[in-house]
This record gives structure tokens, sequence and C-alpha cells, in this order.
């Protein structure tokens, strides 16, 4: 599954991926998130924070930078709680903090039709 851009914050994904308990390696495989943490220079360690479209966390992960390009992620345990019926909708919304303090937002949709996407769940497996 190789997600592609409209814009510089918008990642698209060409599949309806399982954000809340999907492995780890969907995240690192969002190669314009990490372009754009490089870009921005976030120091490291780095918080991201994924919440749906009406703003109920989906999950949260710390990454630790481990060499140039490459970074280790790890789930963390927040004091909020995921929608009680396990369901989520596009697009969300990827927030990355980094030890200084700064933030990027990133927005993450489905690739369908503009009028579909707010209309997507996604089910835990």
């Amino acid at each position: 599954m190789k997600p592609h851009a409209m814009d510089d914050f918008t990642i698209i994904l060409p599949a309806l991926p399982d954000m809340a308990s999907c492995d780890l390696k969907l995240y690192g495989a969002l190669d314009r998130l990490w372009r754009m943490v490089e870009r921005y220079k976030m120091a490291t360690p780095i918080t991201i924070t994924v919440v749906d479209k009406v703003a109920r966390n989906v999950r949260a992960i710390r990454g630790y930078r481990i060499q140039a390009g490459a970074w280790q992620l790890e789930d963390t345990v927040t004091a909020a709680t995921p929608p009680s019926d396990g369901e989520f909708e596009f697009p969300l919304i990827i927030n990355v903090q980094d030890a200084k303090g700064n933030i990027l937002k990133m927005r993450l949709q489905l690739e369908v039709a503009k009028t579909e996407i707010s209309q997507k769940k996604a089910h835990p497996c």
C-alpha cells in the first residue's frame, strides 16, 4: 500500500487500514510524514497522536531517531480512551510534537470520492 499526497500536509491512502490496531510498520511506511519530520528538523523524541475527524483519540506513538532517516516507534499509553464502539472516522489528523515543542500537523485520508470520505469508518480486526 503506497500512500501518495495531494499537498505537503495531506497523505492519501489507497486502501482502508486499521489505524488503531495495525502494526507500527504502517506508520513507518508513511514516507511523506517522515520527509516532513526531517524537513522541519524535528528533535527526538517525537510524540505522534492520531485523532479522527471528531477529535477521538485513535492512537499515540513515541518515536526515537536511531540513525539518519530511521526511527524506532513504540505505542504509548494515553489517558484518552479510543471510541467505545471501536470505530473512527476519516480523515484522521496526525499531530507530531518534537522534544522542543514544535508541532507538525498532517491529514490522512482515503483515496475515495470526497463525498464518501466522511462516511468511511475503520473497524478494528
